[in-house]
């Protein structure tokens, strides 16, 4: 058989492959005849989707027949479980545990598919068979419209000329509205034409008229959004089921119109299994008119081409003909290539900063720990203090280690993974707390001056621009990552800048007189980033590492831990490669700590590491080179359980454990006053035999 195998983004891949004779419990196997390509599919081709668990064939507008019996049949995209309160209630769109058909389960981009029997819906059998791939986007339609079954004289305003637009613009007629569409693309004004004529309604690229009854979007634009809010009558209604944009923020004083003209919000999401059955008959009685929305049927070999138009947005309905597919032997599009070994792809700068790190022992360790068992005490009485003091004697290499110039590094950068819902709060908190760093009102400010401590703020990737501060460091490679549950988080390229900045503002900061550094950050998001670091370096499952972050609910925890494993599984971020770690799902703010942890060790300085996000730094920078562990120290436990993992994997012990989640570096300036007093004590606490006490016999 032909299939369409989805294997990463823009990677499309033509394959011959043989379904099992066996056909699946609850299952039917179907030859797929025509599979329509919308626009959700040519998203998901080029951006990556949410939903999408890879590899994956992708297409569920499909109409398929059974050979055993010679029926039609169109298709619900979903899968119901059939026992939740919304199943139960007839609203199987908002099934708890819904599952999409070319999402979750193969679908029909395939000359023959394995398909869910609950999800499949006799066809009409019509000439044109190409039509019925219309079903699914006209049963949204019918389904945004469930409320609204008679339309004589109603006006309505209809954002986005597209097919979507199209469709909704006939339904709307024929149930006798007085339909206006807006659409801001002459050309795909033009390209509709003959089926606006057909239909007979209005389309512009803009309108003076008001007073609307209802509105609906049909475009993901938040700006037609609120154009329509302003052109509804009091008492319309807003009919709501296309989305916006991400990221998109409505003005209050837009908003506010529901309240003063009291418009209802319909919102519509996917349709039931009655509308799909609706739907197929529709198109059968529509048949001539929607085939003029069809701009061409291709191939399998040309679906590549096809999608690229497709999410281009000036297409209409492109469908896939299994019927007349060519015999072919396995073709292979370009393969998204995986990021080479490191050595490959590290700049300059960093390779000579890894070059130069170096550790010596010389017998210090031995003559620290004589030492401190001289000191005036019961052998091992001060616990782990003594230990902290042998270690700082062996970073320092002496035996009269000093702390002096105390410096805390925070280190703030926003990730789009935030899109995904994995935070408590939204990504606008990053730049907040800055300036509340910068305006000293956060608990890294009073730790900081409890302990003396020179406190800096470096912007590797807040998503808004920071006024300038004293205090701050611009050191800003990009605004925001990628969302890394749909593709890399960054570019090599931008992984070495964020590693070279965070060596500069070690430099910058620090210096050749720094003992001491502290290690900090602030980035809403960025605990989801360390645990796929941690996951992929340990080889824990992200389930066992997955914390509640800034206080997610547990919804909000497992939504984290289902978008980590899909990252997971789209990127397979390697164990031992840095660049191309921090790379897949890294962030801007860690592999900016993880620059100056470098640095620092190149330096022989001391680092404290502070929380679950500066651990994971930590951890990979001694990918970069064992060393760098020798100069780690853990300031304090996490409560997120998967910083224990990752400081198990370093063979590092955290100083303290104050059930603490903060970060900040909040942890690591308290281990720096502890790292001062285990010094004093080093240097300054008697021997027995300069206090003159008798040991114990």
């Amino acid at each position: 058989m032909k299939k369409l195998l989805l294997k990463q983004r823009k990677h499309l891949e033509i394959v011959e492959d043989i379904l099992p004779e066996t056909t699946p419990a609850g299952y039917k196997r179907l030859r797929v005849l025509f599979t329509g390509i919308c626009r959700t599919d040519a998203k998901m081709w080029a951006d990556g989707h949410r939903d999408l668990i890879l590899p994956r064939v992708p297409g569920h507008e499909l109409i398929g027949l059974d050979e055993t019996d010679g029926c039609l049949y169109g298709l619900w995209p979903g899968q119901s479980c059939g026992k939740c309160q919304f199943c139960l209630d007839g609203r199987e769109n908002l099934c708890e545990s819904m599952k999409i058909i070319g999402f979750h389960d193969d679908g029909g981009y395939a000359d023959e598919a394995f398909l869910p029997e609950n999800s499949l819906l006799p066809a009409p059998s019509i000439e044109n068979l190409q039509v019925l791939t219309f079903a699914e986007p006209v049963a949204c339609v019918f389904h945004c419209l469930r409320t609204h079954h008679h339309m004589e004289g109603k006006r309505v305003l209809i954002y986005g000329g597209g097919v979507l637009g199209c469709i909704t613009a006939l339904v709307c007629t024929l149930r006798g509205a007085d339909v206006t569409v807006v659409e801001k693309n002459e050309e795909k004004i033009a390209h509709t034409a003959p089926f606006t004529q057909s239909v007979g309604y209005t389309t512009c690229k803009r309108t003076t008229s008001s007073n609307f009854d209802i509105g609906i979007n049909c475009c993901d634009s938040h700006i037609a959004f609120s154009e329509l809010l302003a052109k509804i009558k009091k008492a319309g209604a807003l009919l709501f089921f296309s989305g916006l944009k991400k990221n998109m923020e409505l003005e209050s004083n837009i908003v506010n119109l529901f309240h003063y003209k009291e418009i209802d919000l319909i919102g519509s999401y996917g349709p039931l299994k009655k509308d799909v059955q609706d739907a197929l008959t529709f198109c059968a009685q529509e048949e001539e008119r929607l085939a003029m929305l069809i701009e061409s049927v291709v191939g399998p070999e040309e679906v590549e081409q096809a999608l690229t138009k497709v999410h281009a947005g000036n297409a209409l309905k492109y469908i896939i003909d299994f019927t007349n597919a060519p015999a072919t032997t396995q073709q292979q599009a370009p393969v998204h290539k995986k990021a080479s070994s490191s050595s490959q792809h590290v700049s300059e700068t960093v390779a000579c900063t890894v070059a130069a790190l170096s550790y010596r022992d010389d017998g210090i360790h031995e003559q620290a720990q004589r030492k401190i068992d001289d000191k005036t005490k019961p052998l091992g009485a001060l616990g782990r203090l003594e230990g902290l003091a042998v270690r700082l004697c062996c970073i320092q290499h002496t035996l009269t280690p000093q702390i002096h110039n105390k410096s805390m590094l925070v280190f703030a950068g926003d990730h789009g993974i935030v899109e995904e819902g994995v935070s408590a709060y939204p990504a606008k908190v990053t730049a907040e707390m800055v300036n509340n760093f910068l305006n000293h009102g956060a608990a890294i400010n009073i730790f900081c001056k409890t302990y003396d401590i020179g406190l800096k703020i470096i912007d590797m990737g807040v998503k808004t621009d920071i006024s300038p501060h004293p205090d701050l460091l611009v050191k800003k490679v990009g605004y925001g990552t990628e969302n890394f549950s749909l593709q890399p988080a960054m570019t090599i390229s931008k992984v070495n800048r964020a590693l070279e900045a965070g060596m500069e503002a070690f430099i910058q900061v620090a210096g050749q007189d720094c003992s001491i550094v502290g290690i900090g950050e602030m980035g809403i998001g960025n605990t989801t980033s360390a645990t796929a670091i941690i996951s992929a370096v340990t080889g824990t499952p992200v389930r066992e590492l997955a914390g509640r972050g800034t206080g997610v609910d547990d919804e909000g925890l497992k939504r984290k831990v289902e978008v980590l494993e899909r990252s997971m599984a789209l990127h397979h971020p390697p164990k031992d490669d840095p660049i191309a770690l921090l790379s897949l799902v890294g962030g801007y703010e860690i592999a900016g700590m993880c620059g100056a942890i470098l640095k620092a060790a190149e330096m022989g300085v001391a680092v404290v590491l502070d929380g679950y996000i500066s651990t994971a730094a930590g951890l990979v920078a001694t990918l970069f080179s064992d060393t760098v562990s020798h100069y780690l120290l853990a300031g304090h436990r996490s409560v997120e359980i998967g910083q224990r993992t990752a400081l198990q994997h370093m063979g590092i012990a955290p100083l303290l454990d104050l059930d603490m989640r903060l970060g900040e570096g909040t942890g690591a300036a308290i281990a720096i006053d502890l790292a001062e007093l285990a010094c004093r004590t080093m240097c300054e606490m008697a021997t027995f035999e300069e206090a003159g006490i008798t040991r114990k016999q």
